[in-house]
């Protein structure tokens, strides 16, 4: 451990990581069982995803992957700490890295159209006459295709967040302690990049899930431990302030 990652000063940003890095490992199988217990609508037809916004509106906003967008928000926080313990040995790699994974975290938040969908579907039931619904559902089917079928933010974001992750798995193996967590990442992240190719994209992209997931219990545990150990740190005094007749 190195001085930085022991420092007192870091303690709350280290449990907040830790904190964020297990809520995300939680939320991964939790999408996967919304998913099972609530399936979205099988086809593309746009009418069906207006009604089941309409219907549930959080459900229609958990087919749409609301909880992979909390996942995102949930890294900020592991993504600095992990650049607080990473630093001392691979400044340069993480200097990048890190911005890199929180751009692309907020491209993918920003590619994702739940919430579009939602006020679609309202004006949409709202809409009185066919002209008015048609518009509706070529809006609908156009927010549908930006990020359902992979539209430019979402690869966007997809590819600088996983630029970032492999750099990072790098000055994972580059530091004491980190190794293991470091070929899980580029394991992960490199599986999860297998999502662009045709036939066998999904079933890979689906087993870097399952990778990442051991990522993050991981990383939860590492830095839980380096926040306990900083927490034992005892601060330096504060120096004393010279008073007139004292020494």
């Amino acid at each position: 451990m190195n001085a930085s990652s022991t420092d007192p000063r870091w303690r709350g940003l280290l449990l907040a990581g830790a904190a964020g890095a297990a809520v995300t490992a939680a939320c991964i199988p939790l999408q996967v069982l919304l998913f099972i217990a609530w399936p979205p609508p099988a086809s593309r037809d746009v009418a069906d995803w207006f009604g089941l916004f309409n219907a549930n509106p959080v459900r229609g906003l958990l087919s749409m992957d609301l909880v992979m967008m909390a996942e995102q928000v949930l890294l900020v926080p592991a993504v600095i700490a992990l650049w607080v313990v990473l630093r001392r040995g691979s400044e340069s790699l993480m200097a990048v890295a890190a911005p890199l994974w929180l751009a692309g975290g907020f491209l993918f938040i920003g590619s994702n159209t739940a919430f579009e969908m939602l006020s679609l579907a309202r004006g949409y039931a709202a809409a009185a006459t066919d002209a008015a619904r048609a518009g509706y559902l070529a809006a609908g089917q156009a927010m549908l295709a930006s990020y359902l079928d992979m539209g430019t933010g979402f690869v966007l974001g997809y590819l600088v967040s996983s630029a970032g992750g492999l750099l990072a798995g790098v000055a994972m193996l580059r530091t004491h302690g980190w190794n293991a967590a470091g070929r899980v990442l580029i394991v992960g992240t490199a599986l999860g990049l297998c999502i662009f190719l045709p036939v066998v994209g999904i079933p890979l992209s689906l087993l870097s899930v399952l990778v990442l997931v051991a990522w993050y219990a991981i990383v939860a545990v590492r830095l839980a431990r380096l926040a306990s150990a900083s927490g034992a740190v005892a601060p330096n005094p504060a120096p004393r302030t010279a008073v007139l007749g004292q020494p």
